[in-house]
Order: C-alpha cells, then sequence, then structure tokens
C-alpha cells in the first residue's frame, strides 16, 4: 500500500506546477529535493519481483529529507506567517511527505518506531506547512491511514510488540463538575433561545453591531460527540493515539511564561487532562483562589489545545459533529468584517482552568459547547474604552510609566495582542484599570449541549470550569 501511495506522489510532483523552484528556493535546496525524489524513482523502478525494500536506500532517503525539513522549517520562521512564501511550504510538504514514506517503506527491520515517526512526521507537515501544493493534503490522509493500519498489522500479528494500553477512566468527562465548588454567581445573564427558526436568527444577527449575545440550546444534540467524546479513550482511538497536535503550555497566552509545543494525542491526555482530573478529585471544593495556590505550590502545568483546526487535520473527528444550519444566514456587514470563504472551525480541549484572556475574534462566532462546562463573560464594542487592550493609548501609558523590570515583554505584547485587553477580568487591577469599573457585560456558564452566539468584535472572557471540549464556527 505504501509502495502505490508512494507512485501517486510520484504522479503528483511530476504531472503539477510547484513553487519550487531554483529562483525561489536557491540552487542547494532545489537540487536536494531532486536529488531525494530520484531516490525514490530508483525504489519505484526496482523489479517487480522484488520482496524486501531496499532499507539503505532509505535511510538514505529519511536522511536527505530531514536536511530540507529542517531548513524548510527555519525559512517558515523567517516571516511572520501569513507572509511565508509558497514555496517554503511547498519545501517542507514534499520534504516531509518524503521522509514519512521512506520511513514507513524502511520500517521492516525498525518495527512500529519507525511508522509512529512517520505519522509524527505527516502531522507536521499538516500542522506547520498545512500541506501546502497540489493533491498534497489528501495524499497526507491517505498515507496516514496506511502507516495507521501497518501498525494495527503489527500489533495484531507480532506477541513481541507492545499493545496500546486502554485509557481508563472512572467517571465520564463534565462529570469531575459535581466535586468542584460552586460556579461563578451570575448577576447580568445572556438570554437563552431554545432553537430558533432560521429565520428567527437572521432577523436577530441584522440588528445593529449584529444583535445581543445568545445561549441557543437543542442545536448540537444530535452531534455523536456529545456521547462519544465524554470518554478519553474513544477521543484518543478515534483521533489516534499517535497523532501530533499542537498546544498551550500556560493558563492563558497573555503570561509571560506561555509557550507552545507539540506532542502526541495520548501525551496531552496522560500528562495534561488525566493527571489534572485526579487532582481535581482530590480537592473537593476547595474555591478558586484555594485551587490556585495549590497549582502554583505544586508547579502545575497548563495544557490546551486551543484554536486548532484538528478537524482539518484529523478528518475522523470531523465525522461526530456538524456544522450549525446558523452559520450560513448572513451577517450583518460591518466596518472591518470580511467574511472567510467557509466556515472556519476550531476546536478547545483542555482542563479545568484555561483561560481565552478578553480578546475579539475577526469574525462571528458560534462556539459549541460538547463536555464540560466554561464561564464566559461579554463587552459590548462600545465598551471598548473603557477594556484597556494592548496597544491602546491608555496602555501604552501604562507601559510606559511602570518600572523596567516589570515591562519585560509589555512592549512585544503591545504590537501583537491588539484584539487582546490588559485587564484581569475576574480579578480587575482597578488601580491601574479604572474605567473598568464602569463596563457593562453579560455573561453566562456555558453547559454541555450549549452554542454561544457572538456577534462580531464583541469582546470575550473564557474560563472552562471543569474539563472542557469546544468547539467554535467562524462565519
Amino acid at each position: 500500500m505504501l509502495s502505490a501511495i508512494a507512485a501517486k506522489f510520484r504522479r503528483v510532483w511530476s504531472n503539477q506546477n510547484s513553487e519550487i523552484t531554483v529562483d525561489n528556493c536557491g540552487h542547494a535546496p532545489f537540487k536536494r529535493l531532486q536529488d531525494a525524489r530520484k531516490i525514490m524513482e530508483m525504489f519505484l523502478e526496482r523489479p517487480a519481483d522484488t520482496i524486501e525494500p531496499d532499507v539503505e536506500a532509505m535511510d538514505g532517503l529519511v536522511f536527505q529529507s530531514d536536511i530540507l525539513v529542517d531548513y524548510a522549517r527555519e525559512m517558515l520562521h523567517a516571516y511572520p506567517y501569513r507572509e511565508v512564501p509558497p514555496c517554503w511550504r511547498e519545501l517542507y510538504t514534499d520534504a516531509g511527505i518524503l521522509k514519512a514514506l521512506a520511513l514507513g517503506l524502511g520500517s521492516h527491520s525498525k518495527g512500529t518506531s519507525s511508522l509512529k515517526q512517520a505519522i509524527l512526521t505527516c502531522d507536521s507537515v499538516l500542522i506547520m506547512a498545512g500541506a501546502a501544493g497540489a493533491e498534497r493534503k489528501m495524499l497526507l490522509y491517505e498515507l496516514i491511514d496506511a502507516l495507521e493500519s501497518k501498525i494495527e498489522g503489527q500489533q495484531e500479528f507480532s506477541p513481541s510488540v507492545q499493545k496500546r494500553v486502554k485509557i481508563n477512566r472512572s467517571f465520564k468527562l463534565g462529570e469531575e463538575t459535581e466535586q468542584r465548588g460552586p460556579t461563578p454567581t451570575i448577576r447580568y445573564p445572556i438570554p437563552r433561545m431554545a432553537l430558533p427558526t432560521m429565520d428567527a436568527f437572521q432577523q436577530h444577527v441584522k440588528q445593529p453591531l449584529g444583535g445581543m449575545p445568545i445561549v441557543i440550546t437543542g442545536a448540537i444534540d444530535h452531534w455523536p460527540a456529545r456521547e462519544r467524546w465524554t470518554d478519553l479513550d474513544t477521543i484518543c482511538r478515534t483521533a489516534g493515539p499517535d497523532r501530533l497536535v499542537p498546544i498551550e503550555i500556560g493558563s492563558q497566552y497573555t503570561d509571560e511564561q506561555w509557550t507552545q509545543k507539540m506532542v502526541t494525542i495520548r501525551e496531552f491526555i496522560e500528562q495534561f487532562i488525566l493527571c489534572d482530573a485526579s487532582r481535581e478529585s482530590s480537592r473537593g471544593h476547595a474555591g478558586p483562589d484555594q485551587v490556585l495556590q495549590e497549582d502554583q505550590s505544586h508547579g502545575r502545568e497548563v495544557g490546551y489545545l486551543a484554536q486548532h483546526d484538528l478537524f482539518d487535520q484529523i478528518p475522523r473527528l470531523r465525522r461526530d459533529i456538524d456544522i450549525p444550519d446558523y452559520c450560513m444566514v448572513e451577517p450583518l456587514e460591518q466596518d472591518g468584517y470580511c467574511p472567510p470563504d467557509d466556515v472556519l472551525l476550531n476546536a478547545w480541549f483542555g482542563p479545568e482552568g484555561t483561560v481565552s484572556p478578553m480578546h475579539t475574534d475577526p469574525y462571528y462566532n458560534l462556539l459549541a459547547q460538547v463536555v464540560g462546562k466554561k464561564y464566559v463573560r461579554l463587552y459590548a464594542p462600545n465598551e471598548t474604552s473603557k477594556l484597556y487592550c494592548f496597544g491602546s493609548e491608555d496602555a501604552q501609558e501604562l507601559a510606559a510609566n511602570e518600572e523596567p523590570d516589570q515591562d519585560h515583554g509589555q512592549a512585544t505584547s503591545t504590537s501583537l495582542l491588539g484584539n487582546t485587553s490588559q485587564v484581569d477580568v475576574e480579578h480587575p487591577d482597578l488601580t491601574r484599570h479604572p474605567l473598568f469599573a464602569e463596563a457593562k457585560y453579560v455573561e453566562t456558564v456555558l453547559g454541555p449541549g450549549e452554542v454561544l452566539y457572538i456577534p462580531f468584535r464583541w469582546w470575550h472572557y473564557v474560563r472552562s470550569l471543569s474539563t472542557s471540549f469546544s468547539v467554535s464556527f467562524w462565519f
């Protein structure tokens, strides 16, 4: 099967126009890619009766393609994300596919470790370069399926291969909320609406400023995810335990110590979901401040799979959800709004305590809560002057008046986080942000099966009250 995919890849790179040229990439990278392709072509042209693959040739191809992957990665990081020339995305993609094929084809003597490394390589291509180039994405999906099938075959027929250990939980995701302390008191509730008609929702969205936020009930009750994603082993098995995902480390992206890294689905669940659930059970009814102190004293790391198009990377998970029909309405045209070509999906999966600081998004948004609960607070666009976003005149003045050792990181944040508020929403420093006390807001605890409509340019702050899996739909 892998040989057939390699042959298909040869046809793809031979027949399609490419940005990978000597003029775009330079002579050395272009020639090295050509040399790597020749190794694969020599493998494909071997006699039909050849049974054993040329392991030495495949090892050489891994070496050659690895150099290209590293070089292309450096070039991806040399530009702002949206300004990366297409040639570097395509070079990263083709080199990564060649490397994954070589790892898979040369795996006979190396067992499942080589196959798993090949899957990680495929995911890196999907995440880092978006599988740039004609037909590459579908080819990667097919390659990953073939690699996973090969792993399952080795585990089934080889007693020496360690089989995957099932992830066990004594309760379903979301049930740990019953063991926590009281949820936030809701003083200014967001209106709720039970499964409005499309006409009713269209009229609502056409109101000034896109209408008020509303909580919609009953819209995702039919999703298989509502039941399937309450079980961690089902999530892990469906996604694939060896699939690579990008996660955020830190309670929120405005923290100085916040960082990002890539881990497998299984590693993420075991390190940041299972361990956190065990910690929650032991804390009983501790209050939020006590929980925070305990987490800090034990050096707890918060991991969050946040704002990632997991469903494009792993289409099997996409089968458990549907795009709500409400995304098909025609939103109110406003200054600065440019609708996406298609509905944009993002996954948000993490433990209790993850926070999205108060920010705005460039689109209208439906936030579907699949598992767990989240506290959400929203501020209308006309409250912006009281919210002290990074980059505002008030923020710059505050930064200038701070001590040098206190504003480390502020200058870079100011230019990059113009859609984000500096205010700690639930524990504001009103000495630094006095106008925030006057800002009007609405709020809710978003529960399983509920969908929150967030109009364009509305500020929103989100905190997970339990292990939580949400899906956002930008339209």
